[in-house]
């Protein structure tokens, strides 16, 4: 089998993968599958396509390669110094784990060239089916109570975390789905999947979630001035509206959710911690007001620096802030506005509830890697074009 065939169906192996970290936790029943399939069809097919092809990929970014580089060895350094047991050493290989996936989404980008897109958005009219069928299946099935908070019915089964994926796929969808003309059934699938969405978001009750998505439309509309991202940010204004006007208890009934005291004791933390943080050690955050501790700060940057430091911290804003900056230079493209919508959600929705991102595949990554990702691939995407064929 020549080179060219088997990166050919290295790379199909790779879609294949990229789809079920897409798609997959509406379904699997557990995480251990999730993580198998991740590992056999994404991670593995793209690294041994790189072995093979690496010659044909175009020039990563400077600034990316020294900013993870930099983020990865302080995050080793940092486990290494906080390290009890050998327990530990287990996550000393997150790092590669998102290499791999940051590689796996850039060799779809590069193969399917201008199909990528469809293929993200074909992974969200799937993802709208999944989340119309987790809530049958809670109400219906499952026979929950309809002032229940929904979760999926695969392995996003805690509330919050649920909702912040679920609204990183509505982003895609629309954006991607309402761009450009359509056919009739076609233009019926997304309406479909974002109704199906809607749907799931509105009895998962994660009111910052609404709020961050209406926002990100409206930052959106501003920065890249596309009219599909005018009609989401007048539509997600218009239902907050209405959700307030008929279920005014689901947007005003839970207060600030003690969100003010975590951050604050969670800050007080990170400024005793600014040093190395306190890496993967269990901590809690307490305040005279609350009858409770938390595990975390209920703010994923907060818990970023509280686990890693300051220096920490500031790397993950520089490579937070590159992917940023290459979104909003492809805003004219439709990819590329779906990217500052996402990337402007992302950076909303973790402030009241999230935690670093040096996981598993789980859905933070959603809000946190897939932004970083998607503005990867745009990037040497757009080099490839300039210099050679795509691998």
């Amino acid at each position: 089998m020549s080179r060219e065939r088997l990166g050919n169906w290295l790379a199909w192996l790779t879609i294949l993968g990229l789809a079920c970290f897409l798609c997959g936790p509406w379904l699997l029943p557990s995480n251990s599958y999730y993580h198998r399939l991740i590992i056999l069809l994404l991670w593995v097919p793209a690294f041994v396509h790189f072995l093979v092809l690496r010659k044909q990929y175009p020039p990563v970014p400077g600034t990316f390669v020294w900013l993870y580089l930099a983020l990865s060895v302080w995050y080793w350094l940092v486990v290494a110094l906080t390290l009890e047991g050998q327990d530990g050493l287990r996550e000393l290989k997150l790092p590669f784990y998102i290499a791999f996936s940051l590689l796996g989404v850039v060799l779809c980008a590069l193969h399917l060239k201008a199909r990528f897109a469809d293929f993200l958005l074909l992974c969200g009219l799937l993802g709208g089916l999944g989340a119309g069928w987790s809530w049958i299946d809670f109400y219906w099935i499952d026979g929950h109570h309809y002032g229940e908070r929904v979760v999926s019915m695969g392995l996003w089964r805690v509330v919050i975390p649920a909702a912040q994926a679920c609204g990183a796929l509505v982003i895609l969808t629309a954006m991607l789905g309402l761009a450009g003309r359509r056919t009739p059934w076609k233009l019926g699938a997304v309406l479909l999947a974002l109704a199906c969405y809607g749907l799931f978001l509105y009895f998962n009750q994660s009111r910052w979630v609404w709020l961050c998505l209406a926002m990100a439309f409206v930052g959106a509309s501003v920065l890249s001035r596309n009219r599909t991202v005018y009609a989401m940010a007048l539509v997600s204004i218009v239902l907050l509206a209405v959700v307030l006007w008929l279920k005014p208890t689901f947007l005003l009934s839970r207060g600030l959710s003690y969100r003010p005291e975590l951050w604050w004791e969670g800050f007080n933390l990170l400024l005793s911690n600014w040093e190395h943080g306190l890496g993967f050690k269990e901590y809690w955050v307490q305040a005279a007001t609350l009858k409770f501790s938390s595990r975390h700060p209920h703010n994923m940057f907060l818990d970023v620096g509280i686990r890693f430091g300051l220096l920490g911290l500031l790397l993950w804003a520089g490579l937070w802030l590159w992917a940023g900056w290459r979104a909003f230079r492809a805003r004219q493209t439709a990819l590329g506005s779906a990217l500052v919508t996402l990337w402007l959600y992302s950076g909303l929705v973790v402030l009241t509830d999230g935690t670093a991102p040096w996981v598993k595949p789980a859905p933070i990554w959603f809000v946190t890697w897939l932004p970083i990702a998607l503005a990867l691939a745009i990037d040497l995407r757009a080099r490839s074009a300039e210099q050679s064929p795509a691998p």
